[in-house]
């Protein structure tokens, strides 16, 4: 017979007189066995009639404690002294120690490590005095309580236990004891100097096989980099290539070939491109026809950035927002976050604190300033979140939603939706072949003077871009392009 440590009603009966066959835990919510031995036995309450597993009444773990901690079940709720929060159904105590503790933190991991990181974290019983702001969810730490701190001493990272636990940054291993990981330490330069003649560098990328120059160019031109398929002119120094039409913007050569990003909990590895000749970016759901995309180093994972998002360090200043810098969100494995700047659902936000604002990384990557053929100045990336009337776009004449995220003219108050001036697919080439399904099309401009009747749909193809295949059909879409079983 077992007594509960709190209440004499709570009175447990062995398993003999349990007689359901449909019999579940109460606390790990696990199916009893009817086994009559003494290693499977369990114990039902008289009181409520509950069913318990014998190893979840009492439990014996010296990483969290030193002695037995006990079930505890009580009506009046009180806080875990690990976490800080109240669990008045999965409370253990040992009252020897006054000590209590939630049924989730006794078995927490006592060293991790996280992408959003760059050292791991030791979980500590109580997190010391400084600055004291989680480092995923940006809000206070109790200093009364537990949590997960950096192991480096000049490091003052901290994190809550509910927020490791409960939201996707963590990989659900504990690294106590094992060396750095390969992934966790530096890695090789993507861009090398081969050499320097006269204060003229020539260096050598890993994804092109021959030298490129530092360039500086600042009036308007066409060229695009390879990487990230924005213009080169008027963003500093970027490289071109000796023999061919290849460019790089200098950040983009410079990233790293591994690193551990926290938009994933697993490290990733920068890749050349090699299939269809585009790909879709797992984070803002863009095609792309960037020449590199870091890939998930895990191989049943199908995680795939392109190097736009794996740009973002914390804190990021955006253009539309420049005083409030924007921290990652947190992630909940399910599409709930709705962008302030697009209304649309995405799984991969960053949040500005001060102003409890979301973006999604769609919003988040858009260059913030662009050329418009009708306007002498250039076009300012714009939010506000006041929600006033943005006014009306003067390419569709239609109305612009308040709140939303817009292109604007600041001396002629010109003002542009998003979609309408960079079109559905920013991130895809002019002259670029791509494959879709087998389907093979090129990828064209669509600033004739007539526009073209996709041949799927039947409708006339509206967007910036179009899809080319052969014999002159048309399609006005990545959707619209039949798979080659189709053709």
């Amino acid at each position: 017979m077992f007594f509960s440590s709190d209440h004499p009603k709570h009175e447990f009966e062995e398993s003999q007189q349990c007689k359901s066959r449909d019999a579940i835990c109460y606390l790990c919510k696990n199916k009893v066995s009817l086994v009559e031995d003494e290693s499977n036995a369990f114990y039902c309450c008289q009181g409520c009639g509950s069913n318990f597993h014998k190893d979840c009444l009492t439990v014996t773990y010296p990483k969290c404690h030193e002695h037995t901690l006990t079930f505890i079940r009580r009506k009046i709720p009180f806080p875990c002294d690990v976490c800080g929060q109240e669990f008045p159904d999965e409370m253990y105590g040992c009252l020897q120690c006054d000590f209590f503790v939630n049924r989730h933190c006794i078995y927490l991991p006592r060293v991790i490590k996280i992408t959003r990181h760059s050292h791991r974290l030791s979980h500590v019983l109580r997190i010391s005095d400084g600055d004291n702001v989680c480092g995923i969810c940006r809000s206070l730490v109790d200093v009364g309580y537990g949590g997960y701190s950096c192991i480096d001493k000049t490091c003052n990272y901290v994190a809550h236990f509910h927020c490791i636990i409960r939201f996707n940054v963590w990989d659900g291993k504990d690294v106590e004891g094992e060396e750095v990981a390969a992934s966790e330490a530096d890695d090789v330069a993507p861009l090398l100097l081969v050499e320097d003649i006269d204060g003229e560098s020539t260096w050598r990328h890993f994804s092109h096989d021959h030298d490129l120059l530092r360039v500086v160019e600042e009036q308007e031109s066409e060229e695009l980099c390879q990487a990230c398929i924005l213009p080169t002119y008027k963003t500093g120094k970027f490289l071109r290539c000796k023999e061919c039409d290849f460019a790089l913007h200098e950040t983009c050569a410079c990233l790293p070939r591994k690193m551990a990003h926290g938009l994933h909990v697993h490290p990733v590895t920068l890749h050349v491109e090699t299939g269809d000749g585009f790909f879709i970016c797992s984070v803002c759901n863009q095609y792309s026809c960037g020449l590199m995309s870091y890939k998930c180093n895990q191989k049943d994972c199908g995680f795939k950035m392109d190097v736009r998002c794996a740009s973002f360090v914390e804190p990021f200043n955006h253009t539309a927002l420049p005083h409030d810098p924007f921290y990652l969100g947190v992630d909940f494995n399910e599409y709930i976050y709705r962008c302030y700047g697009c209304r649309q659902r995405s799984r991969f936000t960053a949040r500005c604190v001060q102003g409890s604002i979301d973006f999604d990384f769609k919003c988040l990557n858009l260059p913030g300033l662009i050329k418009y053929k009708c306007d002498d100045h250039p076009l300012t990336l714009y939010y506000d979140h006041r929600g006033h009337n943005s006014g009306w776009c003067e390419i569709c004449e239609e109305i612009i939603e308040k709140g939303r995220i817009i292109y604007t003219c600041r001396h002629c108050f010109t003002t542009l939706h998003v979609d309408c001036i960079l079109g559905k697919y920013p991130y895809l080439k002019c002259g670029h072949k791509i494959k879709v399904n087998g389907f093979e099309v090129e990828i064209a401009s669509n600033n004739g003077a007539s526009r073209p009747i996709c041949q799927t749909c039947h409708r006339i193809c509206q967007d910036k871009h179009v899809f080319n295949g052969k014999d002159q059909v048309c399609f006005c879409s990545v959707e619209c392009i039949p798979s080659q079983a189709c053709s």
